[in-house]
């Protein structure tokens, strides 16, 4: 379940709360209710524009009042709501205690159940628990009642991919794309075109996989998602170094750091530049690699993540 979607489920508490006795005297949505809601979509709004920091703040506060109020729904949308944020800012560890207080509080039967599953099937594949995840993923498909369904079998494809089940992620792959295209939901539906184009990549299907990349960069673009950007440049790129294609691998790269480094994701754009590097290394142009592996040095050191032993 997207942002917009939880916002939708945002929207639909209050309905309850305000049509329960919408007879004569409709019932007045309660202060602290009102307050919530209003954290929560604040910190959606905050997410979107990449302030990770703040949203969590935002989520923190709609959590305090819902606990306040008893609303079990609202506390695990809170959790939910954190436990991505977190994710996203690869603090698995906190990311983890939330979704797991999410999962304590819904119930199979409860309407959250697939997004909670969903949400825990995340975290445990970030933490490298692949049968685990599999687990979760199944089990958020199965829950599944809305037009999610080809996100979750998006996730449960990228999980069958990584444990080697190379046939099943692509019959599931093709079986999400088709979900997504039929809801029009055009971000999964790139999710879907860039794990199809990862499965093909790994065989001898290598311009299948540029087509479906290429399918992926053009949604991307236009709905400006920066991050998913780059992601499918680099796709481009190694497949262009699979085929021994360096110069066309460069540009890639070279696309991939400026939407990286203009799109507030400095860690992509050393990567990016890291990759340059050992490409001109490849190419006998010490002077470029040791450049290109300099400028990724110095947007490490800023950022306090460099790990290697250089300098």
């Amino acid at each position: 379940m997207g942002q917009v979607v939880w916002s939708l489920l945002l929207a639909s508490t209050m309905l309850i709360f305000t049509v329960g006795c919408a007879g004569k005297n409709p019932v007045t949505q309660p202060a602290a209710q009102m307050e919530a809601i209003q954290h929560n979509q604040r910190g959606i709004k905050a997410e979107a524009r990449g302030e990770n920091s703040m949203a969590l703040e935002y989520f923190a506060e709609a959590l305090r009042v819902y606990r306040s109020i008893e609303n079990s729904d609202g506390i695990v949308v809170a959790l939910v709501n954190s436990s991505r944020v977190l994710r996203t800012d690869r603090d698995y560890k906190n990311a983890r205690a939330s979704v797991t207080e999410a999962v304590s509080l819904a119930t199979p039967r409860s309407k959250l159940y697939s997004e909670v599953a969903f949400e825990m099937a995340l975290v445990t594949l970030m933490s490298g628990e692949l049968d685990n995840a599999y687990e979760w993923a199944g089990k958020a498909v199965a829950a599944e009642k809305d037009s999610n369904a080809g996100a979750r079998i998006n996730l449960l494809a990228r999980i069958l991919f990584l444990k080697g089940e190379v046939a099943q992620a692509e019959l599931k792959s093709l079986e999400a794309l088709s979900l997504n295209r039929g809801e029009a939901i055009q971000h999964e539906e790139a999710n879907s075109l860039r794990l199809l184009g990862d499965i093909l990549a790994t065989g001898n299907r290598k311009i299948e996989a540029a087509e479906f990349y290429n399918q992926a960069l053009v949604i991307d673009k236009s709905l400006g998602k920066s991050r998913k950007i780059s992601a499918d440049l680099r796709a481009l790129a190694l497949l262009s170094l699979a085929q021994n294609y360096p110069d066309q691998a460069l540009d890639y790269y070279r696309r991939a750091y400026d939407t990286s480094s203009n799109g507030g994701d400095p860690e992509g754009a050393a990567h990016d530049l890291l990759e340059m590097s050992r490409i001109y290394e490849m190419k006998g142009e010490k002077a470029q690699s040791e450049r290109k592996r300099e400028e990724s040095d110095r947007i490490l050191k800023a950022r306090g993540t460099l790990k290697r032993g250089n300098p």
